[in-house]
């Protein structure tokens, strides 16, 4: 009897010792990630499956670095990376059926995949259909992304609402709603989306960035785009998230509004702040760079 708890004891301590070592590689891959460094993020992944093969997010992620490095690959490595995409996606399926993330990831693949590598539209509303099954709202933003591929913007804007309106205080839905409707032109319309969500919610961080950025990459708004992005920059340092941005991209977005209305030198000391902040933001470096 003794034995036998020893031996249980013992792997319990593995067990432990597995878990910490896949969290501590799969924190290290997402922080690479965020780098724009997925080929090394590529190896921290695999570690952490080594140390865990039955965790379905590691193998997710995994897809996902992989799938980042695809579209710059040669044409030789393509295909073979195509699978090891799909084999991911579906291994991480497979571990945990509620990994919706690794669901959307091969929807991804399915949709833009040609068909010799395994891509296929009917197995991409296959997953849409078991998202929805889970999760409405998540339902609803992966039947968007289907129907934008075959370019309906009808079943898009649609589908996009029926996500608003089912969940009218997630922050993703409001802005995938609002960059759609500005990717088509309609500017009054992405920004009546956005003070929706600000009548509810005026501090937000995510939706005042994007009604600043909105205003810069359309040129319309300017003062009032101007006013959200200083008080937001104002705001005491928060976490960056995907929908949160860094106050570097502030800084280069408020830069774009000064620019555009001319006040240059103002521009000019916001898109140097925006590069102290961050040296690889290329596009505050580009914007700083043309001004100069």
């Amino acid at each position: 009897m003794r034995v036998l708890l020893v031996a249980i004891l013992c792997l319990c301590i593995s067990g432990d010792a597995s878990a910490q070592a896949g969290q501590k590689f799969l924190d290290e891959g997402i922080r690479l990630m965020r780098d724009g460094k997925p080929d090394k993020a590529e190896s921290q992944f695999e570690k952490a499956i080594a140390a865990e093969p039955k965790v379905g997010l590691y193998h997710m992620w995994l897809g996902n670095a992989v799938g980042q490095q695809a579209s710059t690959a040669s044409t030789i490595k393509q295909p073979f990376m195509a699978r090891r995409i799909k084999a991911e996606f579906e291994k991480a399926i497979a571990l945990d059926p509620s990994l919706l993330d690794a669901r959307d990831g091969l929807i991804q693949f399915y949709l833009q995949a040609p068909g010799f590598m395994g891509g296929s539209p009917a197995k991409a509303r296959e997953q849409q259909r078991e998202i929805a099954q889970r999760d409405a709202v998540r339902g609803h933003l992966s039947a968007a992304t289907i129907a934008w591929h075959g370019r309906d913007t009808v079943g898009t804007e649609r589908e996009l609402k029926a996500a608003v309106a089912a969940a009218p205080d997630r922050v993703n839905t409001v802005i995938a709603l609002a960059q759609r409707q500005a990717a088509w032109g309609r500017t009054s319309a992405a920004f009546a989306t956005l003070n929706g969500f600000l009548a509810r919610h005026p501090t937000d961080i995510a939706i005042r960035f994007q009604w600043g950025r909105l205003a810069a990459s359309t040129g319309t708004e300017l003062a009032r785009g101007e006013t959200m992005l200083r008080a937001l920059l104002a705001e005491p340092d928060w976490v960056v998230e995907r929908s949160r941005p860094s106050k570097a991209a502030v800084h280069y977005r408020l830069g774009m509004i000064l620019e555009k209305s001319g006040k240059k030198p103002e521009a000019k000391a916001s898109y140097q702040t925006a590069v102290t902040l961050d040296p690889q933001l290329k596009v505050a470096k580009d914007a700083l760079a043309a001004l100069k």
